[in-house]
């Protein structure tokens, strides 16, 4: 493969790619609220996407989420404010978190998301584990998505009265109808076999199956004419044409119950 070899990086435990055949595979790790309160630049990723989207010779991406480090606690520290990176004494957005860093947070995980649905590439999604709801409803903006059998989706977000952030609540209106979304984003956890069912994920494998599973999904999209794969990518998501609107009502929403005083009592 022939593609801009700018595009293989190595950033230690925030995330890693290399090329395989015609597709990108970005490896996702580390500690998601560390990395989003360390990095410098704010359209680091957005930078990074918008590249892949104009290189020529890309065909696929494959995002692995591996963020083992990226779980409840890490959840729970970074929305109460307790993360070593913060000043010491900060006790809750209330308190502390101005709005600025909040809808920064908002605004990196939605256009994210925007990034996906618009790129000119098919964009795979691969997880395993136990499993944040922010990175199951970042997956929900792919065109295939792939996970392990016992996979957990967790809505953490209900233990501190927060909402689902990443447009959770629009992918699976769409998918499932309003009534089934929001029986999915009130249960405190959803099981592979449910995120199957209902479409959620594509395929459900082995733990160790899961990256052949993406290759193999890749082969099949290299089959298909450019134009006739990425013409139907932006056919299908042209029913998304109002997720820009959906994402800025979500923000507001999450600011508004973060800034709560009595947002930490929850």
């Amino acid at each position: 493969m022939t593609a801009n070899s700018d595009l293989i990086v190595s950033y230690p435990d925030f995330f890693v790619t290399e090329f395989r055949e015609d597709s990108l595979w970005v490896k996702l790790s580390g500690n998601f609220f560390h990395n989003f309160i360390s990095f410098d630049s704010k359209n680091f990723l957005h930078d990074f996407f918008k590249r892949i989207a104009v290189e020529p010779q890309i065909k696929s991406v494959v995002i692995h989420s591996a963020f083992h480090e990226s779980g409840r606690d890490e959840y729970m520290r970074f929305f109460l404010l307790e993360s070593p990176e913060r000043h010491l004494g900060h006790l809750g957005f209330s308190s502390a978190m101005d709005r600025y860093e909040l809808h920064r947070f908002c605004n990196i995980v939605d256009q994210t998301i925007q990034d996906i649905v618009s790129m000119n590439k098919m964009v795979i999604h691969i997880c395993s584990g136990d499993v944040l709801s922010v990175f199951m409803n970042i997956s929900l903006a792919c065109d295939y998505r792939i996970v392990s059998s016992g996979t957990v989706f967790h809505n953490v977000f209900q233990e501190i009265g927060m909402l689902p952030t990443g447009g959770g609540a629009f992918f699976l209106s769409k998918m499932v109808g309003a009534s089934k979304a929001k029986k999915l984003l009130l249960q405190q956890r959803i099981t592979s076999q449910e995120a199957f069912d209902n479409g959620i994920a594509d395929q459900m494998v082995s733990p160790y199956d899961l990256e052949r599973a993406a290759m193999g999904v890749v082969r099949k999209y290299s089959q298909i004419p450019n134009q006739t794969l990425f013409g139907v990518k932006r056919l299908v998501n042209f029913s998304l044409n109002d997720l820009k609107n959906y994402l800025e009502t979500e923000t507001k929403e999450i600011i508004k119950i973060g800034l709560r005083e009595d947002f930490n009592d929850q």
